[in-house]
């Protein structure tokens, strides 16, 4: 028996295999050459067969001797990645399933894992989903190596206090700190806080009570009822809209004092629409013959006003909350929100005050200009990220541990965003979620139901949300400043939705995020420091409307002191 190139035809058959082959087969003179020719194919096609079988159980055993080579590098990889930080690393060590799945919902989930076209969804995009998650932030900070970065963050602020104090010494003779900047900057605390307890006591118990008297009694005069409702409903939004702003202009509010009414106006507003839209579909689908006791027509005012504190713009009559509150983290963040704002004034002091205060008093080159922009990319990213970390991080998770308030998604891993797609969604979850909620889908929702035709007008919703979100930081920043320069609208809804259609490699593309960022900013701070010191410096060259919408710092003469 000829042998193959592994070896001899019995190292496949084994014993069996000889005992067969040691058979006698009668003998035929007439066809012996016939059958010797066909038992030497039969031959070399069962060695070929049994050679590709011996190949496969090899390739088995390499196959497994691998994998399990693999399995323990990749478990002694996460035993010292555990001894590094022990709370991230737990899950994923022992192998807690549910411990995981937890780690990775706080890292990436926002709206519910209904697809599309699933039977609960009914085809329509899916709703918001609440669940007990931590704060991204909270979770990485756990981790040494994100916790040096924030070490690092906080080495810069005692620099920069260290060098306001060493500067103070120098041209004073004593260390002076110099917070007039910002107890000018939050002045008028005291008819902010009047008009903040007027506008929360119109949206708690105006709103609530109309409401509560609309779902009750429209089913007896169905169209009287929706048409006189409707029409109180917009004039009450628009006098929402107009009477907190007569108060910022009236009493002439700083600044930072102008924000803190005017976002709280915003936020109260988008709460009104929330709660309304919420319940409007309860409360039309009752019929005058239902059973009011089984049927939801209002919730409980209870419900509203935890809405109302909660850390989110989505209404539910439900939300998880935790069992108690830890008071030492709410003081701590509390207490991080103070350290940004102190951090913010150093930067402003240190970086923006000396290079724009005489703007309008000396000549002002594009050489200048672009000098500027460039020294203002440093101090204006770290703006960008402290008040990222204060508001969306420190603030938020403040109220969320004191109200119990269990789903802490207040923002996701943007800074690892490979489009300005993902980006403008892991930025800011508090907003985008109510934009999702209660104006994306309701317009794609509102598309399929009128046909092909809207359906096919899939941009129209999201430019409709980009229109509304840039329009309501220009309003903020406008009546703040009291001025009109419409930069950040230009970059955020030009350039943004422009650059929500580039792609390309997701490293590559995560470097020019952040190089557009970091520029954009620069361009931003240097250009609203601009206007404002020009507004100081230089005389109105128009009157009116037109002074107030006209950039200053594009027309001012500039005239030596």
């Amino acid at each position: 028996m000829p042998e193959t190139p592994s070896g001899p035809r019995e190292h496949y058959l084994g014993e069996s295999g000889r005992d067969f082959a040691s058979v006698n087969r009668p003998f035929h003179p007439v066809s012996c050459f016939a059958v010797s020719e066909k038992d030497g194919s039969n031959s070399r096609t069962e060695n070929q067969v049994l050679h590709n079988i011996y190949l496969r159980q090899k390739f088995k055993e390499l196959h497994k001797v691998m994998e399990n080579e693999v399995n323990t590098m990749i478990v002694q990889q996460l035993q010292d990645f555990q001894e590094e930080n022990l709370p991230v690393a737990d899950c994923l060590v022992k192998g807690d399933s549910t411990a995981a799945s937890s780690f990775t919902s706080a890292l990436i989930r926002s709206h519910s894992i209904q697809h599309k076209g699933s039977k609960k969804s009914g085809g329509k995009l899916p709703r918001r989903e609440f669940v007990f998650r931590p704060s991204l932030l909270k979770e990485l900070l756990t981790v040494n190596h994100i916790d040096s970065l924030y070490n690092i963050f906080v080495a810069i602020l005692i620099l920069l206090f260290a060098n306001k104090l060493l500067q103070e010494t120098i041209q004073n003779g004593s260390p002076n700190l110099d917070l007039s900047f910002i107890v000018w900057a939050f002045g008028g605390l005291d008819r902010v806080i009047v008009v903040w307890v007027c506008m929360f006591t119109s949206t708690s118990v105006l709103v609530y009570l109309s409401f509560h008297h609309w779902a009750h009694h429209r089913h007896q005069f169905p169209v009287i009822y929706d048409t006189v409702a409707g029409i109180m409903y917009l004039v009450y939004l628009s006098l929402f809209l107009l009477v907190p702003l007569k108060s910022v202009l009236h009493y002439d509010l700083p600044p930072v004092s102008s924000i803190i009414v005017l976002s709280e106006q915003v936020r109260m507003f988008m709460k009104t629409w929330a709660f309304v839209r919420s319940n409007l579909t309860y409360v039309r689908s009752y019929k005058k013959d239902d059973d009011v006791q089984t049927k939801r027509l209002c919730p409980d005012f209870s419900h509203y006003l935890f809405f109302l504190f909660a850390p989110t713009l989505v209404y539910r009559d439900e939300y998880p909350r935790n069992e108690r509150c830890d008071w030492q983290s709410v003081i701590y963040d509390l207490g991080q929100v103070i350290g940004c704002l102190f951090y913010i004034h150093f930067l402003f002091a240190r970086f923006c005050v000396p290079v724009f205060q005489k703007f309008g008093r000396e000549p002002f080159s594009g050489t200048n200009l672009l000098v500027a922009v460039f020294s203002c990319m440093f101090p204006g990213s770290l703006v960008l990220l402290c008040g990222f970390f204060a508001i969306l991080h420190a603030w938020l998770n403040a109220f969320a541990e004191m109200m119990r308030f269990a789903d802490r998604m207040f923002y996701k891993d943007w800074w690892n965003s490979t489009s300005y797609a993902r980006f403008y969604r892991t930025w800011n979850c508090v907003v985008h979620d109510w934009l999702y909620e209660y104006v994306y889908r309701d317009m794609v929702n509102w598309q399929q139901r009128h046909g092909e035709g809207c359906a096919k007008l899939r941009c129209l919703p999201m430019l409709v949300v980009f229109f509304i979100s840039s329009i309501v930081h220009e309003y903020i920043l406008a009546f703040a400043f009291r001025f009109f320069y419409p930069v950040l609208l230009i970059m955020f809804g030009g350039f943004g939705v422009a650059f929500m259609f580039v792609h390309g490699n997701a490293r590559h593309f995560n470097i020019f995020l952040w190089v557009t960022l970091i520029f954009g900013t620069g361009i931003l701070m240097c250009l609203y420091s601009m206007e404002w010191y020009a507004r100081i410096n230089c005389p109105p060259v128009y009157e009116g409307v037109w002074d107030y919408l006209v950039p200053r710092s594009l027309v001012c003469e500039f005239s030596p002191e």
